[in-house]
């Protein structure tokens, strides 16, 4: 049985992008001069400070398990993969750090605006989120449904949410979190099949507020 669940919880982490070869791979954007000094993708090849038990180098960026057929699971789900809306984008990069607990993992996406884009996106996100009632591709396999706002994440910058269900058919559970720090807009999924603590996802999005909040210097 200890075998079985081991073999599960490899198959359920490659599927969701924690075992991926290689490092940090940048989504390819526009991205004019002045992004050199945002510096974009450098801010998440290794994150010092990460909640106890995360490994700090990253990995590839985060691949969602399946494809939700809501529109609004699948803007949270692409923009946490490094796909975020490009309507006045300048620059983005996405990275995928890996935790102790089976299949736990943190995916990252990061999206640079001109402008006052950041804050509208923000805003669409936010309806997303609250609009993200079931995550499913179709089949009773791969379903999350959305539960309740996540505790410490919240105020005009940030919205959080759990969902809870089956992917690949076994018991999962994600965290779905969007932020924002001046120009630049964070997606977060922290998720695993042991079901994530939700001050390690706090934690995690305090953290990269701070550590964005650089990129608008």
């Amino acid at each position: 049985m200890r075998i079985v669940h081991a073999a599960v919880a490899g198959c359920l982490v490659l599927a969701t992008g924690a075992c991926g070869a290689g490092g940090v791979t940048y989504a390819p954007v526009r991205v004019p001069h002045k992004a050199e000094v945002r510096r974009p993708p450098t801010v998440l090849g290794r994150m010092d400070g990460l909640p106890e038990e995360f490994f700090s180098h990253a990995r590839a960026p985060w691949r969602p398990p399946f494809r939700p057929r809501a529109r609004a699971c699948r803007l949270l789900f692409d923009a946490a993969a490094g796909r975020p809306p490009r309507e006045g984008l300048s620059g983005t990069t996405a990275a995928t750090y890996q935790g102790a607990h089976a299949g736990e993992l943190a995916g990252v996406g990061v999206a640079v605006y001109d402008g006052g884009e950041a804050a509208g996106h923000l805003a669409a996100l936010r309806d997303a989120l609250s609009r993200c009632a079931t995550a499913d591709d179709g089949t009773p396999y791969d379903r999350l449904t959305a539960r309740t706002p996540l505790p410490g994440i919240g105020g005009p910058d940030a919205a959080g949410r759990a969902l809870s269900g089956r992917v690949g058919g076994y018991p999962y559970r994600m965290h779905l979190v969007v932020a924002r720090s001046g120009h630049t807009l964070i997606a977060l999924v922290h998720a695993g099949l042991t079901p994530p603590d939700p001050a390690r996802t706090a934690e995690l999005t305090r953290l990269l507020v701070r550590e964005v909040g650089t990129l608008d210097a």
